[in-house]
């Protein structure tokens, strides 16, 4: 077996010997097999074409599938490889590792291989990942699973154990962050800094030299990140439970269809549920910490814990309880008031009574108002993509609602209508607070304008997106593939709400 290089037998040396021969047949006619994994304890097996590449095994899967979700997590696997030939008995079984192969030269050789050297057209192609099997043990075994006490093992891809305890400490980071859904954190991180910026504002202007508080402002942060995680998790919960998620076929990207880690096998639901009451438990422990700080008791009747019940019950409500505001087309409301005002005027209360001044009650409110407006944007354009799913699962999102048609197809030139209107009336806003500046500079601050560079950006979103409407009307046909092409709107959406509210916190601070 000088083929695979360096190899120590295992086990019955002798039968191990005995079946290097046939191991080689086995490895070099290797057509098909079955891959199994597991993350967290969910284990996965799937059925895939593979071919011999030198020392290795190739393979592709689907990105939006199963397995392409675990292992992104978790890259050790097991495969059971069987060949076309009906004279061999015996299966081999193949130990190792997976690397992702993400040159394109690299992918294009693995296609052809697998399809009989004429691979997909390259959009068809994108859509798959494409995998070297890097084995470190290799064993006969039979259908019946008996026992043979023979293997060969490769010790040149063998990874240590210190390797290994950073591979799974990696992975359960990615799994996690992947479940929380920790892209979308910048919702939640924007209000908490314009919030921030507008007490520093109001601080100037009351001529005040106090400290910045920056433990509080550092606890308001990660009060608002944890309710942010608790959010996305008990959402994504709550979409299990109603099949909502389920029935959506846009996966692979982190825009729709939520993390999808309960529909992949990656993380069992009853731990996510878990992980939510965790998160939001630690928003509670934090805000009754910030409370007592600033009025000296925990439970002290003050706005902050007004605030963090209105947070925390739009939070929960949005897709759980009797009401699940999401499915009653109250989400729509629940996210622009709990990531605008909420967020923003409760930072900007703590703040300022730890810096003994006004509470700039109005002119936070007037900050966030444009903030409401584009986290709003993020959620309508997203649930572009949902809308076929949710409607099937009963979810009468505006999108769903506006999309309808009484033949009951889909059809977006309402919804992306409602879309640009948004749009025009987030950067509406923005200029207003800058003429507001002007007038009035207690109340808002003329380096507003500022907000507005990103206007470009939101233009780009607004063409590709009106292309988009139109293909989806005409081309019935293209629309399994259609949805995967509005993930750029998708992300230059979440990023006009960035940098808008970035800049919107930059313009406060400068007026300080």
């Amino acid at each position: 077996m000088d083929q695979f290089g360096a190899m120590r037998l295992g086990g019955n040396a002798e039968r191990a010997s005995a079946d290097q021969a046939l191991t080689a047949q086995l490895f070099d006619k290797a057509r098909r097999m079955v891959i199994a994994g597991a993350i967290d304890g969910n284990p996965s097996a799937t059925p895939l074409l593979c071919a011999r590449d030198g020392e290795d095994l190739v393979f592709a899967a689907h990105r939006a599938s199963r397995l392409a979700a675990l292992l992104s997590i978790n890259p050790r696997a097991q495969a059971i490889v069987e060949t076309d030939d009906p004279l061999f008995s015996l299966l081999l079984e193949v130990t190792g590792f997976c690397v992702e192969l993400r040159e394109a030269a690299a992918r294009g050789r693995v296609l052809a291989a697998l399809h009989g050297g004429a691979g997909p057209d390259d959009a068809a192609a994108r859509e798959f990942a494409c995998y070297r099997l890097r084995p470190t043990r290799l064993a006969l075994v039979d259908r019946m699973a008996t026992p043979r006490f023979a293997w060969q093992a490769l010790p040149q891809n063998r990874r240590s154990d210190a390797r290994l305890a950073l591979d799974d400490l990696g992975g359960w980071m990615r799994l996690w962050i992947r479940t929380v859904r920790a892209p979308f954190f910048t919702a939640a991180i924007v209000p908490v800094l314009l919030g921030g910026a507008v007490a520093r504002f109001a601080m100037a202007r009351a001529g005040t030299g106090a400290d910045w508080p920056w433990a509080l402002f550092l606890w308001c942060i990660a009060g608002v990140l944890l309710a942010a995680a608790g959010t996305n998790l008990i959402n994504d919960y709550g979409d299990h439970e109603t099949g909502a998620d389920e029935g959506n076929e846009v996966g692979g990207n982190p825009f729709t269809g939520g993390s999808r880690a309960i529909q992949l096998g990656m993380v069992a639901a009853w731990k996510v549920l878990l992980g939510s009451a965790i998160c939001f438990g630690g928003t509670v422990a934090i805000g009754l910490h910030i409370n007592a700080a600033l009025a000296g008791h925990a439970l002290a009747p003050t706005p902050l814990l007004g605030f963090g019940v209105i947070g925390c019950a739009l939070g929960i409500m949005y897709t759980m309880g009797p009401f699940r505001l999401s499915y009653r087309g109250l989400g729509e409301v629940a996210v622009p008031l709990g990531f605008g005002p909420v967020i923003v005027l409760g930072t900007a209360y703590v703040l300022a009574k730890a810096m003994h001044v006004p509470v700039p009650w109005l002119a936070g409110l007037l900050a966030a108002l444009p903030v409401s407006v584009f986290v709003l944007l993020i959620l309508w354009i997203n649930q572009f993509q949902d809308a076929p799913a949710d409607a099937a699962a009963g979810k009468r999102t505006w999108v769903v609602r506006l999309a309808e048609t009484a033949g009951g197809d889909i059809d977006f030139r309402r919804p992306f209508r409602a879309y640009l209107a948004l749009d025009a009336a987030g950067f509406g806003l923005i200029a207003l607070l800058g003429l507001i500046g002007r007038a009035d500079p207690a109340l808002a601050t003329r380096y507003a304008f500022l907000a507005l560079l990103p206007l470009p950006l939101a233009l780009v979103a607004a063409r590709k997106g009106s292309l988009w409407v139109r293909r989806w009307r005409a081309a019935p046909g293209e629309r399994a593939r259609l949805p995967f092409e509005l993930l750029g709107v998708n992300a230059i959406t979440i990023g006009v709400h960035l940098a808008t509210g970035l800049l919107l916190a930059l313009a406060y601070l400068l007026a300080g």
